[in-house]
């Protein structure tokens, strides 16, 4: 009668386990649709009592174990909003339920939009995290977790950048009459972010072969009414060699040649100085000329269609009107980019994915999130794209890893075996009524 009865009890473990391999697979398929979703699938495990499995088995039944599929990846879809962003690879995205907590969880739900303090918050209601950048896009503090802070995309105006450098990449036609002259303009900013204009007049030499004589005024100094400001310092000499390259820049009797000392550069020459009447800060531009005994950035060759003009490759400053946010954007190296109307863009934050040794043995949380345990391992905090992590797809989403056929599959066989041990469940029952009717 005990193998009688542990065949009841088997039936019902059986019954108990199909009903958490049902448990699951209904849940695989609710989060069908749900970002960043990962599956979970019940794998069985025998029950065996007795000291030998070959001379006096008994069964004990199956136990369900969960086993998570945390590091498979999911389909990437595209979306219109660039601070969507999916990982095509490896790694979480750090995330914490308040903006200043430390109490980090780990996710793969990348759907995140600026709540109403600026923080990039996903539809969890986790905030992103990430290190500050300098203007450069450089981390400059120690990258640990504890340094991490939420993302905020900071929305108010870009501060106008007064131009501080100029650089006229061009060829001055060696073909030109001695005394002719050919200009360039440039686009300059002062303090408060006013446009002006700097010209730059380029006069080949009377007295002196392969030699310009180069002069910048503001473009308005002529109609002393209109004068944006007076301009000093604002005088070169440039000599080309035979060959058409720079061979000396001369300015206030001082003269960068080859003879000067190694590393010696023609910025290191006095700055244009401008004084604004308009009230703004003066300004103090630095006029590039290149280097001696090259090319790069002046250069003296016949002009190729005879016209003995200038011929300019590309005008160059430092200088930055106010700007309007327009956007925020993300790189594949999770750089966090405040983009604005005036065409600038300044990286603000670095995103940081975190990383471990067995992520399918993770935590799983509500909201989609996970947490570290012992089968883990700790995170590991690496850049996107680097150290075997996966990069970032920014304006896309990892969709749910379910696989509606293979749960539907699946549901279909524990229901037949859930429906097997209400038969054997059946068939215990008559036994024990034949065992009682034949003691009467």
């Amino acid at each position: 009668m005990g193998s009688l009865s542990s065949s009841m009890y088997t039936a019902v473990s059986a019954l108990r386990s199909q009903s958490s391999a049902v448990s699951t697979i209904s849940n695989n398929l609710a989060n069908s649709e749900t970002v960043g979703f990962k599956t979970t699938d019940a794998n069985f495990k025998t029950l065996v009592t007795g000291t030998s499995s070959q001379l006096n088995f008994t069964g004990a039944g199956v136990i369900a174990n969960p086993s998570q599929n945390i590091s498979q990846q999911g389909v990437l879809v595209g979306t219109e909003n660039e601070t969507d962003l999916a990982i095509d690879g490896s790694g979480f995205f750090i995330v914490a339920r308040d903006s200043g907590s430390s109490d980090f969880a780990y996710t793969r739900v990348g759907n995140f939009s600026t709540d109403a303090n600026g923080f990039l918050v996903n539809d969890n209601g986790f905030y992103l995290q990430g290190y500050p950048t300098n203007r450069d896009g450089k981390v400059t503090i120690p990258k640990t977790k504890y340094n991490l802070e939420a993302v905020n995309i900071n929305s108010s105006n870009l501060a106008p950048v007064p131009t501080s450098k100029v650089t006229v990449e061009a060829n001055l036609p060696s073909d030109a009459i001695d005394g002719a002259s050919v200009q360039s303009n440039v686009e300059i900013f002062d303090s408060q972010g006013n446009a002006h204009t700097m010209l730059f007049t380029y006069t080949k030499s009377t007295s002196a072969d392969n030699t310009w004589n180069v002069v910048a005024t503001l473009a308005d100094e002529g109609n002393p009414a209109a004068q944006p400001g007076t301009i000093t310092d604002a005088t070169w000499q440039v000599t080309f060699d035979g060959d058409g390259y720079l061979t000396s820049v001369t300015k206030n009797g001082t003269t960068i040649d080859s003879t000067s000392p190694t590393g010696t550069s023609t910025n290191s020459l006095d700055p244009i100085g401008i004084t604004w009447n308009n009230g703004t800060t003066a300004s103090s531009i630095t006029y590039v000329t290149g280097e001696i005994g090259s090319a790069n950035i002046l250069s003296q060759y016949a002009s190729t269609d005879g016209s003995a003009d200038i011929s300019i490759d590309k005008i160059t400053q430092d200088g930055v009107k106010p700007g309007a946010f327009y956007s925020a954007s993300v790189s594949e190296t999770g750089l966090v980019y405040v983009n604005y109307d005036n065409g600038v863009s300044k990286p603000i934050y670095q995103i940081m994915l975190a990383t471990f040794t067995n992520p399918d043995g993770l935590e799983a949380a509500s909201g989609n999130v996970y947490t570290p345990t012992t089968l883990s391992g700790a995170e590991t905090l690496n850049t996107p794209g680097s150290a075997a992590t996966g990069s970032l797809s920014s304006g896309a989403l990892e969709s749910s890893n379910t696989d509606t056929a293979t749960e539907f599959s699946k549901l279909i066989t524990s229901q037949q075996a859930y429906s097997a041990a209400t038969q054997i469940l059946e068939a215990a029952q008559d036994m024990f009524q034949d065992l009682i009717q034949a003691k009467k």
